[in-house]
């Protein structure tokens, strides 16, 4: 039966309102990649945005030292204290990065769990529909 005859012949509530929901999830279930690229595009250029406006003020700042004659020369100490703090901040990103992919990996299981056993849910309370209908359906 296809779609067109499945309106046609069921104008119950319910029959409308399953063909409306199938409509809406099969629509959100195509527009899904296209989020997905444009979410990810926008990430992209917002770190790079970030990265340039941070390049940038660095490199005014290292104009206006040299122009000004302030000498910008570090000791040693103060190299190694900069290099192992962003080499532990890079660690800290790393490890926040596994985090969050674990974290929504677990929701994305959690969800799938959930509609495997929707299926279970709904039967069980078909049956206990059933039995609260069926002492007052008569048979004859």
């Amino acid at each position: 039966m296809s779609k067109i005859e499945n309106i046609s012949n069921h104008k119950d509530l319910y029959s409308v309102w399953k063909d409306g929901m199938e409509t809406f999830y099969s629509n959100i279930e195509k527009s899904v990649p296209q989020l997905h690229q444009a979410t990810t595009n926008l990430f992209q250029e917002y770190v790079r945005s970030l990265s340039n406006a941070a390049s940038s003020t660095l490199e005014i700042q290292r104009e206006f030292a040299t122009k000004a004659g302030i000498k910008s020369n570090l000791p040693e100490a103060s190299i190694s204290f900069v290099h192992d703090s962003a080499e532990k901040v890079n660690r800290s990103l790393d490890v926040q990065s596994k985090m969050s992919v674990v974290s929504i990996d677990a929701m994305k299981q959690n969800i799938k769990t959930w509609n495997e056993n929707s299926s279970t849910f709904v039967n069980i309370h078909k049956g206990m529909v059933d039995s609260l209908i069926s002492p007052f359906n008569h048979k004859v």
